[in-house]
């Protein structure tokens, strides 16, 4: 064996490194997305990001940041605005679009999370007691041609405005008992895919034998967001996060007079379809929504 004897360790500093968060799984995202980073300013200066071994997303070098200047100690004085584009060559997850403040130490962090509102949010969380967002994390949203394996609870739907034309990039979160457990996003033509744990099962009590696993069944409120976005390009992140201050109704008839769209109920194993039942045309194949 020939020794090998280290004469020197050299340390640069990344100015960016971004970590990205399955809304579905939960779990980190480290492969097979494309993630660019263009400067506001000047958008020649531009790089592609790759992923070391613990799914953090990094450029050793960006252009417009030298050597010299990130080897000192104020990196505010550097930043500018970038755009952090995100698609992903598997089909898994939409586009995600944000444009963040950087050089960073550290993984970025998005300043925005303070602003939105808590509850709808639940989903993003991590398990700290209170639950609290993990500023250091981006999430990406299923694209809705994805499908998961069992056990994870299934809901789509296809969200068309009263008016007409698509919900499109509308959020949509699902909740039971009060508690929201999943959020999602529809793409540019309304439709959306949640998925989530399903709700701890009832305790069978001594007098009762327990129902087969097949026989539960889950009560589940809907919720939608929506404020008028583009449908021609993904949305910019706060944009899109914005839509929680705009909730709109959702329908199960739009006939005079119209109704609101009751609790759904959820099986186990079997996903659930989201449809408004009653129109003045007719049963609908989307879920309508209001438009304001």
């Amino acid at each position: 064996m020939i020794a090998v004897r280290v004469l020197d360790r050299i340390s640069r500093p990344a100015p960016i490194g971004i970590r990205f968060r399955d809304v579905a799984t939960g779990g980190f995202v480290g492969d097979g997305l494309r993630v660019t980073v263009t400067s506001v300013r000047n958008p020649a200066r531009r790089a592609l990001l790759e992923a070391n071994a613990k799914a953090v997303w990094y450029a050793n070098r960006f252009p417009g940041f030298s050597d010299a200047a990130l080897g000192g100690p104020d990196w505010e004085a550097l930043q500018q605005p970038c755009l952090v584009e995100v698609d992903d060559a598997y089909g898994r997850f939409l586009p995600l679009r944000i444009v963040l403040d950087l050089p960073q130490r550290g993984l970025v962090d998005w300043p925005g999370w303070g602003d939105l509102p808590p509850d709808p949010l639940l989903p993003l969380a991590n398990d700290d007691s209170p639950p609290a967002i993990s500023p250091e994390t981006l999430p990406l949203f299923s694209a809705p041609g994805r499908s998961l394996p069992a056990p994870l609870a299934e809901i789509r739907c296809q969200l068309e405005r009263d008016d007409g034309g698509p919900a499109a990039w509308a959020l949509l979160t699902a909740s039971h008992g009060g508690t929201v457990r999943a959020i999602g996003q529809a793409d540019a033509q309304g439709r959306a895919v949640l998925f989530f744990a399903y709700p701890e099962r009832p305790r069978p009590s001594l007098a009762t034998s327990p129902p087969a696993i097949t026989d539960f069944r889950w009560s589940i409120e809907l919720a939608a967001y929506w404020d008028g976005l583009d449908p021609a390009e993904p949305p910019e992140f706060a944009a899109l996060m914005a839509q929680l201050d705009h909730p709109r109704t959702l329908f199960a008839s739009t006939a005079s007079p119209p109704e609101p769209l009751p609790s759904q109920l959820l099986s186990f194993g079997r996903g659930l379809v989201l449809r408004t039942e009653s129109t003045p045309d007719g049963p609908s194949s989307s879920l309508l929504m209001a438009a304001s």
